[in-house]
């Protein structure tokens, strides 16, 4: 199984095309979560803990490295959907997990995405959930993992909203709700048991706690709705309070604005994220006694920063994530930036990402990403110079080129760089091709040239896909985010609807072939094409998809006046804006649709709520327009699950293909 790098080379060179049910584009290979979604090593570098999904199961699975011949061990997270994983200690992993519920709030019965952190033994093979269902916490918050404490081998760092009755204290926090008596505190977590205990307790208004590498309260960021600022109060040297250092002016909504990361890498001040003069965020450090930015640790003049990585054992950011055509990781130590060089040499094609280390630094996980295949991962041994591939995410289409993604930018008609990028089926001419436009959600997403199940199942059925990243896309700086402020169903669509002419006018886009499916907020702009460029498109699809602004912001003003503060900025204000909303609107311009259309929805979607897609059908319905609606029944926004991910890729290419396929 071991591989030295000269043979990690042949692997990755020896790209086979896809056959059987791959081929086909199998919409159960596609639509199936990935195998394993997350993998980590244990600090003693002894056990790699995974995230494997089982059908709609999702459980930590334990391999011992020792013993490679040895049955992997698993737990599964109950009925939940887990989203992460971290070493605690060589024996607990703890998994961030939620579930969709029903509850009912002052405003009537919600449908509520439940987050919860568990804590999983590796030699018990037992789950603790954390906080459990108290009432005095915010009972759809996880909260924040923010230290494992490696010093101590039975508890970690969790901040969280805590809710006190009897306390009282303005309303309207940063956190939403009604949060009247709300703080957000510290708290040292027991692994084994669950018990928890409070280190140190905020405000009404704190959002984030930093902490030394043995877990000591440093500072405490606090934001402020009022006079909208983020306010750094830190404890200096041999005191023991915090002291208010500096304020950060920061406009809800806008693009930038100063986010913390743990002390900087000397330990004598602390690491953020601030938007640098060339609209791009720059990761500086900043002096704990003025809050005064004292240098700059990474910047990049073309791509903003996607993230920062986190370490939990030092509790700071030790390097960044940004993205130009693939995702792409940078690293404050010289030495760990060494090995990241090595393995991009070793990994030829890939953008290869590590995922974790051991406390020796010896052993490595990590996740190469491609741009015709699905992502590997891989165990790194740096003594045995080895590099083992340990898992593929889509089994069946491993190793197998199914399609390739390809960059593809123009100019929008007001002259801003769009950039985006085609899926194109394999052994495929650029040449009237049916199209399928893919726009991404967010909107403050983008698109890259990495494998994603969503284009590659479209393009594995022959049909060529565009994924435009229009204005308002994250990735490309401060102004071209901002550009997209107020753009919903404007110029957004139209940088969508520029793409999809240029292609025509290349000859790569068959004009009277052409559909366009998305979700989210590509869902959104799905109906945008099809009732404000009705003549554009043959056919459209909006998975869970927005199709009433006004109802869009209402509900996010119910939560909180951050959230609306953050809408009328990007979107425009329910009052102010109610005409121009309404223009915009797919479910107030339901007459002027042209093509057919399908919506598909979660029903226990807590995003854009299902009731969207009802109001968009009944709208469609009424104007006389062809449409059809399909409920994905326990499922969320995200599409969590296999089965509703197969459905939505069956039905919407059975859809498609009734439209623009074959003739």
């Amino acid at each position: 199984m071991s591989k030295s790098f000269i043979s990690a080379i042949c692997l990755c060179a020896s790209i086979g095309l896809a056959g059987g049910a791959a081929a086909a584009g199998d919409p159960a290979v596609y639509g199936a979560v990935p195998a394993v979604t997350e993998a980590q090593i244990s600090p003693d570098g002894s056990t790699v803990a995974m995230l494997r999904a089982t059908g709609d199961t999702m459980s930590v699975v334990f391999y011992d490295l020792a013993d490679p011949d040895a049955k992997p061990a698993g737990v599964q997270i109950g009925g939940g959907k887990a989203r992460d994983i971290v070493w605690a200690d060589n024996d607990h992993v703890l998994v961030l997990a939620s579930a969709t519920g029903r509850m009912q709030v002052t405003t009537g019965l919600e449908t509520i995405e439940f987050w919860r952190w568990f804590s999983v033994s590796k030699s018990k093979m037992k789950a603790v959930v954390l906080f459990g269902n108290e009432g005095n916490y915010y009972i759809s918050s996880a909260g924040s993992l923010v230290s494992t404490l490696p010093e101590d081998d039975k508890h970690a760092l969790i901040a969280r909203v805590t809710v006190n009755t009897t306390k009282g204290g303005p309303s309207g926090s940063r956190l939403g709700g009604d949060t009247s008596g709300a703080s957000y505190d510290l708290f040292k977590v027991n692994l084994t048991s669950g018990d928890t205990d409070r280190v140190a307790g905020g405000t009404e208004n704190t959002y984030d706690w930093l902490v030394s590498p043995t877990g000591d309260p440093i500072a405490r960021i606090d934001y402020d709705p009022l006079k909208k600022e983020t306010n750094l109060f830190a404890r200096q040297d041999g005191e023991s309070a915090f002291r208010r250092v500096r304020a950060f002016a920061d406009e809800p909504g806008s693009a930038g604005g100063i986010a913390f990361y743990g002390q900087s890498p000397d330990g004598s001040g602390f690491t953020a994220t601030v938007r640098a003069e060339n609209g791009r965020r720059s990761v500086v450090s900043v002096d704990k006694g003025s809050g005064d930015i004292r240098a700059t640790l990474f910047s990049n003049a073309e791509y903003d920063l996607e993230g920062v990585i986190y370490d939990y054992d030092k509790a700071a950011a030790t390097g960044v994530r940004y993205t130009d055509d693939l995702p792409r990781a940078a690293h404050f130590d010289p030495a760990e930036q060494k090995i990241q060089d090595q393995l991009a040499k070793a990994l030829p094609g890939a953008a290869p990402m590590i995922l974790s280390k051991s406390d020796d630094g010896r052993k490595l996980v990590v996740k190469a990403v491609y741009a015709d295949h699905p992502e590997q991962y891989f165990l790194f041994d740096r003594a045995a110079k080895s590099l083992s591939m340990i898992a593929a995410s889509y089994p069946p289409l491993d190793g197998k080129s199914v399609a390739r993604k390809e960059a593809y930018h123009y100019a929008s008609d007001d002259g801003l760089s769009i950039r985006g990028y085609l899926t194109v089926p394999n052994g495929a001419q650029k040449s009237k091709l049916p199209l399928i436009v893919l726009p991404h959600g967010g909107p403050a997403g983008r698109d890259d040239m990495a494998f994603d199940w969503w284009s590659f199942f479209y393009a594995a059925n022959g049909y060529l896909v565009y994924q435009p990243n229009f204005r308002g896309s994250d990735g490309y700086g401060d102004a071209f985010l901002s550009a997209g402020f107020g753009e919903w169903g404007r110029k957004m669509q139209d940088d969508i609807t520029d793409g999809v002419t240029k292609l025509v006018a290349d000859g790569i886009a068959d004009p009277e072939r052409i559909c366009i499916v998305g979700a989210s907020y590509g869902g959104y702009a799905a109906l945008a094409g099809a009732t404000l460029t009705p003549d554009l498109y043959a056919c459209a699809v909006s998975v869970n998809g927005v199709s009433d602004l006004l109802s869009l912001i209402g509900r996010a003003a119910k939560r909180s006046d951050l959230a609306e503060d953050y809408w009328d900025v990007r979107l425009g204000s329910r009052f102010r804006d109610a005409d121009a909303l309404h223009e915009v609107s797919p479910a107030k311009n339901a007459d002027r649709a042209g093509p057919p259309i399908m919506l598909i929805h979660g029903r226990d979607d807590t995003v854009v709520p299902f009731s969207h897609s009802v109001k968009m059908h009944d709208a469609l319905k009424a104007a006389g327009k062809p449409v059809e609606l399909v409920e994905l029944k326990g499922e969320d926004h995200w599409l969590s699950r296999s089965a509703s991910r197969t459905a939505t890729l069956s039905k919407s290419l059975e859809f498609i293909n009734r439209h623009i396929g074959d003739r």
